[in-house]
């Protein structure tokens, strides 16, 4: 874990749909300092049970 970022301007505490879908959505809007933080899996949480 030694290149994770010091430092965001956008961070999203989740990786379930509704983080990585911000975290997408930002990318096309050309945001590019975002961090997406997640206990283990991306999608692996509520989102999988959910489905």
């Amino acid at each position: 874990m030694s290149d994770f970022p010091q430092t965001a301007r956008v961070a999203i505490i989740g990786g379930g749909i509704v983080g990585c879908s911000i975290a997408y959505h930002l990318a096309l809007r050309g945001v590019s300092d975002v961090v997406l933080l997640e206990r283990k899996q991306l999608t692996s949480g509520t989102t999988w049970h959910a489905a």
